[in-house]
Order: C-alpha cells, then structure tokens, then sequence
C-alpha cells in the first residue's frame, strides 16, 4: 500500500505542475459585469466559459471552494477525496432507511471546488436514455428538451477518444469538445459479461449511442491523457487567460438583490468581508442541487411558510427544495475467483495511479426486455484478492457503517470480489431541502427521502433478485461464488432470501450513490428556457433543474444542460 501512495505522490507532484486554474480576481465593491455565475461547479464553469468565449461580454464566476487539490486529477486517487475541504460532506437528517450508515445520517458527498462535483465523482459517463429528454420536454413545455436536440450537444461537450465507438456509432459523439472521453477495457471483464449474458443481458460496446440505452458494457471514462476531465480544467483551460473572465474563489454567493422583482445582483463574502456585485444583463445561479435552493430561499424565493418561520421577507411562493431526488441503491458484494490463502496482493503494489484501479462493468437494466429504458444501473467493480479497495468502495466511498465493511473484508478474504451498487433508476421516493437558520454560513436540513413510497422498496427488491441471478451463472457456479453481508443482524428473525428478508435486507443497506438532482424543477421553480418564474434576469443552470432524473449516472446530462443553457441565455437556443 505504501508503494502505491508512493508511487501516486510522484505522480500527483509531476500532473500538478501541468495544470493551472484561473487566478484569483481582485475583487471590487460596487463592481458590475456582465453576468455573474454564481457557483464554479459542474454546470458553472461549462456555462461561464460559454459566456466568456463570446469575448464581447463580460463574467464573473463565483465559487465557494477553491481550486481542486492535485489527487482530484488522477483516476486511482479518487476514494482519498471525501471529507476533504473540497468535499461539503453534507449530512442528512435522521433517516430509518440509512441504517447501514453510522448514525443513521446518510453521507452525501459533494464538490467544493472548482468543477464541483466533476472534480471528484467516479468519472462514469452515461447519458441516460433518450426518452428521458423527451420527457423533460413535456415537462418543461420547451422543445428544445427534446433527444433529438439535446444529442447535440452532449456532443457539442467532448472529445471521445474510442476508434471502435466512433466507428460504430460516430452519429452519437462528438471529436471536438472540451471534455476528453475514453474507456479502460480489461480483459479480465470477459467472464463476468458472459455471466451477464448467460441470464439474458447482451453485451454493449456503448450505452450512449440511442440504438442500444440497455445491458452490459465496459464504460466510458471522463478521463483523457491520464487526466480527470473536471471542467475546472477541460472547460475553464479555454477561457483562464481571457480579459473579459473573472473569478472569485472561495467566495459564497449569499444573497440574490433585486429591483423589485428583477435581479440586479449578488451580495457575496470573500476573505470576511461583503461586497456587493452587479450583472448588467442575467445572474445565473450555478450553485448545484444543495446551494442553490440555499441561495434562492436566502433571497426570498421559496416556500413562503418556511421562509416567514425564519424571518425571512418572501419575494415569491415558489417550491424551492420540495423536489429533491436521489437515484437510492444498495451494495451487494459476491466472492468470485478462490485462491489458497488469504496474503496480500502483489498487484496492490504497482497500479497505476493515472488509471481505475479496477475493471468496472456498467449495466443498464429493465425487469422487462421488451422496454426501452433501464430500470435500474449496476456499477460492478471487478476487485481482486486482498487488498484494501474492498474496505475504500465499502467505507471510504459509500459510507457503510464500520462494522459492516469490516465483516465483509473478513468474508472476502482469498478471494476475488465483485462489488456491486445497484441503483434505482425509477425513484418515486422524494425528499427536501430546507434551512436551519437564515445565517446564509448555517446547516441545511436535507431529508433524502429513500424509501418513503412503498413502490421504491417493492422495485429494490426486484432489482437484488434479479441482479443475484448471476450466481447460478456457469462462471460464478464453477468457482461456488457465493453473496456476502446476508446475515443482518437487523434481520435474523427473517428466512434468508424471503421477499421480507430482501425488503429487511435494502431498508438497511440503501445509501446515496450521490445522484442528486431537482431542488429548483423546471415547470415548478425555472421555466423551459430556466428562468426564475416570476423573476427578470435571473437563471438556474445546474441540476436543480432536472424535472425527472435521467436513467443513468446525471453528470452527463448536467453538461448537456448548462450547454444547452448557456446557449439560452445568448439567445441561440432555438431549435
């Protein structure tokens, strides 16, 4: 283990002296620009470099946290990540259904960085499928929502570097964008796709191209040239040296002004001290599903009850935070491959840290094949014997409580692991978001909402069972694999694999897979084209917006939309 944190130092070191990020601006009270960005995250920097480009405007860009640290970069650093300065590390309200969690307080990861959430996610890049948009669309009663449009610009955002993608599927890529794409294969993968394949799933060479949105597949990556491709870099590389680009970092955006009902303004605090900035023509709120709302209903935009409650004058009724919505799921864990005894595995030694430190399968999955979308996504992580990356995805990555990984790491010993999150694609379940406090500094109340519709419960269910098929595989069979973590003590009273197990079972092992979206719904918060309903000069781009979460991994589709946003806000969104 010390070789490779070695090893990963020198590399941190070498890929850190390559990257720079914008500088800090000189701030100025009084100060007016163009547009202000509030929020450097994902949606953020995509929608500021877009402004910014033009070159015949200028932006101002306002992040809370800094810039990423150097380990953000690398793809076999990312489990070191969370609970960092540049991870907020939101905690939930008590939750029953987070009991695998110390506490019961679901741990919700989230970037405070430049690029956000994009600086620190697991590089999974998977659009969803394209009734997803299609739907947005009706939702949102604006066309341009549409799968036929948006597909261009998912592919107006990358660069995909895959010669066999792009010779099958060249309609659904893009080779000029900003964000390098590329996929890790392996070789060791072939066994566990057969098995899929074996209990009905095809094997896919993409599920971003429209024609297959359903199996098994090695994914793409948003990785390229060995390098994370957070905006912070792949976006903001494009615009850093620009006159007319100003940003602020470590900066909190506090309080939207207006003139009447027309936004003017950002009150922020830099370093202690307020200043007050103004945008001539649009503020655009970037600041991701919990900051967001935090901003808005600091401003007087939000329920008017909870606002009054805190002694906050309401500008406008509007359900800010009702929508919250996360895609729940829950670890399954199998031993594979056996070996004769449990030592340390040499390979730990010599990973590469520029890359996944394991083969991962990605599947997108409907109980019946005849649908065209998935019901659920399985992230399989191929983990070979002994080493410490079982214990990282375990508790490191999803927050299970200590005991619980160290039980498994235990049962896991001498043998290969595949470690499975499997996610819940359909979510009925909603939860909220709401202030503590009117301290603009304080905690928010976040109730994730896992399993408050029975249906939500009824489908995990479905989904383990259908998942845990794969033990009757040849491959699995072969080499008695078998499923770890099933004697709950939460559910010793209930017959191992009974329907009131499997439910016992998923109340007591759901966590976030940190798919969070729709705290600031278009058609309920923002309009088609992401205006503030009710407001003048006021947008939110970000994932707020999402009025139904996509059917995959959202970091995707957060990209499309503040392409597509941006374009809105220059008046080039038609379609």
């Amino acid at each position: 283990m010390e070789v490779r944190l070695f090893l990963a130092l020198l590399c941190i070191v070498g890929t850190n002296a390559l990257v720079t990020y914008p500088s800090q601006a000189d701030l100025e009270d009084n100060a007016s620009y163009d547009y202000i960005v509030v929020g450097g995250g994902t949606a953020g920097c995509v929608v500021a470099t877009r402004l910014a480009e033009e070159g015949d405007c200028t932006v101002m860009m306002l992040e809370a946290g800094g810039d990423p640290p150097a380990n953000a970069l690398l793809a076999g650093t990312f489990s070191t990540l969370p609970k960092l300065p540049s991870d907020y590390d939101y905690q939930s309200i008590y939750n029953p259904y987070s009991a695998g969690s110390q506490g019961n307080y679901s741990t919700l990861t989230s970037g405070k960085m430049l690029g956000g959430s994009a600086s620190m996610n697991h590089f999974i890049h998977t659009r969803g499928c394209p009734e997803d948009f299609d739907n947005w669309a009706e939702i949102s009663g604006e066309t341009c929502w549409k799968y036929d449009n948006v597909l261009s610009y998912f592919m107006k955002s990358e660069t995909l570097n895959d010669k066999e993608i792009l010779a099958k599927y060249p309609q659904y890529h893009g080779t000029e964008g900003p964000m390098g794409i590329s996929r890790q294969t392996s070789r060791k993968t072939k066994k566990y796709l057969e098995s899929f394949n074996e209990v009905g799933y095809a094997t896919v060479l993409d599920l971003n191209a429209a024609d297959t949105p359903k199996g098994y597949t090695q994914t793409q990556y948003m990785l390229a040239n060995k390098l994370r491709q957070t905006p912070a870099v792949s976006y903001l590389s494009r615009v850093k040296h620009n006159s007319n680009f100003f940003v602020s970092k470590n900066t909190k955006g506090v309080k939207i002004i207006f003139n009447g009902t027309t936004a003017i303004g950002v009150e922020a605090v830099y370093r202690g001290k307020t200043y007050q900035l103004y945008a001539n023509k649009e503020v655009i709120i970037s600041a991701g599903v919990f900051n967001t709302p935090q901003l808005l209903m600091l401003s007087g935009i939000g329920p008017k009850d909870h606002l009054t409650s805190l002694g906050i004058d309401c500008l406008l009724d509007l359900p800010v935070g009702d929508g919250y919505t996360d895609q729940a799921a829950v670890m399954l864990v199998y031993k594979t491959v056996k070996y004769f005894l449990p030592v340390p595995n040499p390979l730990d030694l010599i990973s590469d840290p520029t890359k996944i430190p394991f083969p991962v399968i990605v599947g997108a999955v409907a109980l019946n094949n005849s649908q065209t979308c998935a019901d659920y996504q399985d992230f399989n992580l191929l983990l070979p014997h002994d080493t410490p990356q079982l214990l990282a995805a375990c508790r490191q990555t999803f927050w299970y409580r200590t005991d619980i990984c160290a039980k498994l790491e235990l049962e896991a010993a001498a043998r290969d692991i595949m470690f499975t999150l499997l996610v819940n694609l359909i979510p009925k379940s909603k939860g909220s978001i709401r202030l503590e406090s009117s301290d603009p500094f304080g905690n928010l109340l976040i109730d994730t909402g896992f399993l408050k519709e029975e249906e939500d419960l009824k489908n995990m269910v479905a989904f383990v069972k259908n998942h845990i098929r794969i033990l009757k595989t040849k491959f699995f069979l072969k080499n008695d694999a078998d499923l770890l973590d099933l004697d709950l003590y939460e559910c010793k009273d209930k017959e191992q694999y009974s329907q009131d197990f499997w439910e016992c079972f998923v109340r007591n092992r759901v966590v976030s897979p940190f798919h969070y979206t729709s705290t600031c719904e278009m058609g309920k918060v923002v309009d088609g084209r992401l205006k503030v309903k009710g407001c003048e000069n006021l947008r939110v781009v970000d994932a707020s917006v999402i009025p139904s979460t996509p059917k995959a991994a959202p970091n995707a589709a957060v990209i499309m939309l503040a392409e597509l946003g941006a374009d809105f806000i220059k008046g080039k969104g038609s379609c």
